[in-house]
């Protein structure tokens, strides 16, 4: 009975259709709970501008995430980007300059996390920890007690044009044939399997990681975009819960948090539409935000200990 229930947990179809059906029925048990308001369409509109924002974000996030590591500085850089890009326009009232900006900021600072990474020769989570702390440190030091708001015109504008939807759906595509049609991605998935093999294949760790961590900051800075229109102002509360809604997202959408053979761009879309209905139903039914955070941490340790299950194959740090 066991290694039944386990072929059919290790189904790649049954892996793929899971989410979706888990998404259908929260839904439908939230629209219910609530009266129908969580299914009106204001509600499902803030839903989508949410949800664009995770998955974008996210979708970088699976090229580091493939390799086997964690970055959980994902929402301390998105807020800090977007503070310097809606500054940068306020500085120079340029749409296309605020946009260089975010995605080169983003780049930077995530090239930067991959290079301290490999020069000290210390795993990512650690660095990342470290990051985390000291980009929210910046953005505040930015900030101060203030916001930066850039004028409603602007960012109703870009969100009237259908600019987030073009936004994600073209970093979309180029993350689709990148991490599933080139060698690259192939690569990335053959470190998350086994990081020794790979290196001695001939793979050298350090050079993808650092393009993982650059594609993943494009992703952040695009994330910083599709938050200045979502909201037009930036606080030092912006993107509080960004990194856990990542995360959550990549391993609800059916990727294994593990990395390797199991990872999928698409996980991220996924992911962040069911994250976003999770929180929002939630918050609707009147639970405290406190309790929100406590069920999504079990719901993210119940997935890690789920996807620990590996094929037997060469030795790799998963054991």
């Amino acid at each position: 009975m066991k290694e039944k229930l386990n072929r059919i947990v290790e189904n790649r179809w049954f892996n793929r259709l899971l989410t979706p059906a888990i998404l259908v029925l929260v839904a439908l048990f939230f629209t219910v709970m609530t009266g129908g308001r969580f299914a009106n369409a204001r509600n499902i509109q803030l839903m989508i501008d949410q949800a664009l924002i995770v998955a974008t974000v996210a979708t970088g996030a699976v090229f580091i995430f493939s390799t086997g590591n964690v970055n959980i500085s994902m929402g301390a850089a998105t807020a800090l980007i977007a503070t310097i890009a809606a500054k940068a326009y306020i500085a120079t009232q340029s749409i296309p300059l605020m946009f260089v900006v975010a995605i080169v900021s983003g780049a930077i600072v995530l090239a930067i996390t991959a290079l301290l990474s490999t020069a000290l020769n210390v795993r990512v989570l650690y660095i990342t920890v470290v990051m985390m702390t000291l980009l929210s440190s910046l953005q505040k030091g930015i900030l101060g007690s203030s916001t930066v708001s850039i004028p409603y015109a602007v960012y109703s504008g870009m969100k009237t044009a259908g600019l987030p939807y073009i936004i994600f759906g073209a970093f979309f595509i180029f993350c689709l044939i990148l991490f599933h049609f080139t060698g690259f991605g192939r690569k990335l998935r053959y470190i998350g399997i086994n990081e020794t093999c790979a290196e001695l294949t001939g793979f050298k760790k350090s050079r993808y990681l650092f393009w993982a961590f650059v594609v993943a900051g494009i992703g952040v800075g695009l994330g910083a975009i599709l938050t200045i229109i979502r909201a037009g102002s930036i606080s030092t509360d912006t993107a509080s819960s960004l990194n856990m809604d990542c995360m959550l997202a990549i391993v609800l959408g059916g990727m294994s948090a593990f990395g390797g053979s199991r990872s999928y761009t698409w996980s991220a879309i996924l992911g962040a539409i069911l994250v976003t209905v999770l929180n929002t139903g939630l918050q609707m039914m009147g639970v405290t935000s406190t309790i929100i955070q406590a069920i999504r941490g079990i719901i993210f340790i119940l997935l890690l200990v789920l996807s620990q299950k590996r094929p037997n194959g060469l030795p790799s740090r998963d054991g």
